[in-house]
């Protein structure tokens, strides 16, 4: 189903996926050959879909499994996340059945769909001094909008935050230069970390 290359136009725009972005949407699901991994790696260009792509796998998901839960979309800056995220998602989830209520002064997204409801708590993760904001918190899953420009005390404390059972990672990302933490800790250690990795171009 692949998307159309501005990730804001509105779900009757967007075209079918293809079927790479097909797996990538499910890997998660018990059908999925994927299923065991613990986290996905989306590696592209921008405008290439990968956010749009993320967002929809990632919610689906989370009203796949769980009730009741929290989660958190991390990007940058609140901003970012707001951009990239938030506005060409939310009208689409609307055109899926999804209700939608955004709260920008508590930084949340509060979602339903037939009898279930989750909260997703958006963060900026731009310094170190970010981890604080996410500490103490128990969340059930947490995407990375563009990870490569975060730091990686705010990555490792929101993954920790993940604490419960079947607990998911969502990490797109635009390609970095081998030596970049995240190159090294996690798409070069894919395997050992059980993830599974695709790239739009």
């Amino acid at each position: 189903m692949a998307p159309a290359k501005n990730e804001r136009k509105n779900f009757l725009e967007v075209k079918e996926f293809s079927k790479k972005q097909i797996e990538a949407l499910t890997w998660w699901h018990d059908k999925s050959p994927y299923k065991t991994c613990d986290a996905i790696i989306c590696d592209g260009a921008i405008r290439s879909g990968k956010t749009l792509c993320m967002g929809i796998s990632f919610i689906s998901w989370a009203f796949y499994k769980f009730d009741n839960a929290s989660f958190a979309i991390c990007g940058k800056t609140i901003r970012s996340v707001k951009r990239n995220f938030i506005d060409p998602t939310i009208p689409l989830l609307g055109n899926l059945g999804f209700e939608c209520k955004l709260k920008l002064s508590e930084n949340t997204l509060e979602i339903s769909s037939c009898s279930k409801r989750n909260k997703f708590y958006l963060f900026g993760g731009k310094d170190e001094s970010s981890a604080a904001l996410i500490q103490g918190m128990t969340l059930s899953g947490v995407l990375f909008d563009e990870v490569a420009l975060m730091p990686k005390s705010f990555v490792e404390q929101a993954l920790a935050r993940c604490s419960r059972e079947n607990s998911k990672f969502w990490f797109n990302c635009n390609p970095e230069y081998p030596q970049h933490w995240f190159y090294q800790e996690w798409i070069m250690q894919n395997q050992k970390k059980m993830l599974y990795t695709f790239i739009l171009q």
